[in-house]
């Protein structure tokens, strides 16, 4: 086993905290000049991608979460809660361009952005994409291909294209 200033020199330097017990079990590859903050007992599965795309951007990773193959494009701020499953989605705070007809000519337009929060014990289900300004409540659940332009109420299932309330999360 390596020791952790091995493991932090290898994932990326001062930026990249890594907390105890971190366990890689498939691939991590960073991009950017922001920080990557992984809390005690948190397992890495197949690939996840977190990109930051300022100094200020900050992704922090809650204790003994899982992350399975999950894309993080961050601009300011995405926060994932302790004991939060999150598979092979797409996790946004910024739309990267403004959606104005004249974003290609005007560049004194700002693209849309706001943090991402998900609270603890939610589960994030495959190809779910989550925008920007979205907070996902306690112990919700998100269904497969669900996109989230909205608030996600805690204790609630959600799913679809936009993603709607379901019902309640089962006990």
């Amino acid at each position: 086993m390596r020791p952790w200033w091995r493991l932090r020199e290898l994932f990326g330097g001062s930026r990249v905290r890594i907390g105890k017990r971190f366990s890689l079990q498939g691939r991590l590859t960073f991009r950017g000049p922001g920080t990557v903050v992984f809390g005690d007992d948190v397992t890495v599965m197949a690939h996840a991608t977190p990109y930051t795309h300022s100094p200020d951007a900050r992704i922090t990773i809650g204790d003994r979460a899982l992350i399975n193959g999950t894309r993080f494009g961050c601009e300011r701020e995405i926060r994932i809660g302790a004991d939060t499953d999150v598979a092979d989605a797409r996790i946004c705070d910024t739309d990267f361009h403004p959606l104005s007809r004249r974003r290609r000519t005007d560049h004194t337009l700002e693209p849309a952005s706001g943090p991402v929060v998900v609270e603890d014990n939610v589960w994030i289900a495959a190809a779910v994409f989550i925008c920007q300004g979205v907070t996902i409540g306690r112990d919700a659940v998100v269904g497969v291909a669900s996109v989230v332009r909205k608030d996600v109420p805690p204790g609630r299932l959600w799913a679809g294209n936009p993603a709607r309330d379901i019902g309640p999360v089962p006990d």
